[in-house]
């Protein structure tokens, strides 16, 4: 029988497995009826690499300057054995004065090659291993823990930003650091979600690590952190233990939605074929949305798709709802005047009296 890694290799075409990541499996939540991404991180690629390497394309990608910010950012944090986060917990009240155990997983195992990632991850076993024993020496913080996490029976490696619970805590609380600024009510709720849905995918991991050892995962609640950055500094904003009952609800999904294991991914392609190859990446049924642009690198392809079939989405989400009884943009076109077959039923009809009723009002407005 082939083995797993042999499929995902043959899958790939050559292309080098990347990891994932935290990111990569939370953007497959942001848009669960896409199969092409969902396919993709299956097989341990990400759309960004796709388009290097299938493409020989230049992705968007996060600007120089929001790339050194976040990485300054989470090294002000986590460097010095984690003393500023440790403040801001201490601060918030989360962790008490002798609530000061820190293990630094990084430190422990610098590095990128394949042995320091596997005695990371098996670093943070341990330690994960010491708390749910309830062992008092167990660290307050872990920081940049590193987990495997099961998706349709293929493991990707997940590093965190951190790991925190009281020594009262029965397990960990999965936090995030994010660079951009706290600005109450008007900070983008879209990216609030994605944050809360990033540290969401390492809870899943943890999980299913307290279920490897025959525990109840339901010990890992259902709450993340998240650390912000207060605005015109670099000091942080922490938002302790918050309910991400609806992120891990998605994530959950997509660990049920098709494709649902590698038989799956490998009937979506040709006998022979690979994502190596441009034609079968491009033949990978996708869903795009007005949102892909903020998560995907693969999106301008998608939109091209979608404009060249005529789908409403491209006209933006509420013109895909309103134009959704006619399926396409030409359909639409054909109801408003009255040109080709009569309305099929009666979403076309009262689809078609909107939009006469609306061009009449606009020729009033624009003629007077």
């Amino acid at each position: 029988m082939t083995s797993a890694n042999d499929r995902l290799a043959r899958l790939r075409g050559g292309i080098p497995a990347v990891e994932v990541g935290a990111r990569g499996i939370e953007s497959v939540a942001r848009n669960i009826g896409c199969i092409r991404l969902r396919a993709i991180v299956i097989t341990g690629l990400t759309p960004t690499e796709v388009v290097k390497a299938v493409f020989q394309g230049e992705p968007d990608i996060m600007s120089p300057f929001a790339m050194a910010l976040s990485q300054r950012y989470e090294r002000r944090l986590l460097d010095n054995g984690g003393a500023s986060l440790l403040t801001a917990y201490r601060e918030g009240g989360y962790l008490g004065t002798t609530e000061a155990k820190i293990s630094s997983v990084a430190d422990m195992a610098p590095g990128d090659r394949p042995m320091a990632r596997q005695r990371r991850e098996a670093e943070t076993q341990r330690l994960l291993d010491l708390k749910h024993s309830g062992h008092p020496s167990a660290p307050n913080l872990i920081l940049n823990p590193r987990l495997p996490l099961t998706l349709v029976g293929v493991t990707h490696p997940i590093e965190l930003n951190y790991m925190v619970a009281s020594d009262a805590d029965l397990s960990y609380r999965v936090g995030v650091i994010k660079s951009y600024a706290d600005r109450g009510g008007k900070t983008d709720r879209a990216d609030i979600r994605a944050a809360y849905r990033e540290a969401s995918v390492g809870t899943l991991a943890l999980r299913q690590h307290i279920e490897s050892r025959g525990d109840d995962p339901q010990r890992a609640v259902d709450r993340v952190d998240m650390v912000l950055r207060a605005p015109g500094s670099m000091n942080p904003r922490l938002f302790a233990a918050k309910r991400a009952e609806s992120e891990l609800a998605s994530l959950t999904r997509v660990l049920s939605t098709a494709p649902a294991d590698l038989d799956e991914v490998e009937q979506l392609i040709a006998p022979g074929g690979s994502f190596a190859d441009p034609v079968v990446v491009d033949q990978l049924p996708n869903n795009y949305r007005s949102s892909c642009k903020e998560h995907c690198a693969l999106w301008p392809r998608c939109r091209a798709q979608a404009l060249a079939a005529g789908q409403p989405i491209i006209l933006g989400d509420q013109a895909a709802e309103q134009l959704a009884a006619a399926g396409s943009i030409t359909r639409a076109l054909a109801l408003l005047d009255g040109s080709g077959r009569p309305p099929d039923n009666r979403a076309e009809a009262s689809l078609a009296e909107e939009m006469r009723a609306a061009d009449q009002l606009l020729d009033r407005i624009a003629n007077g």
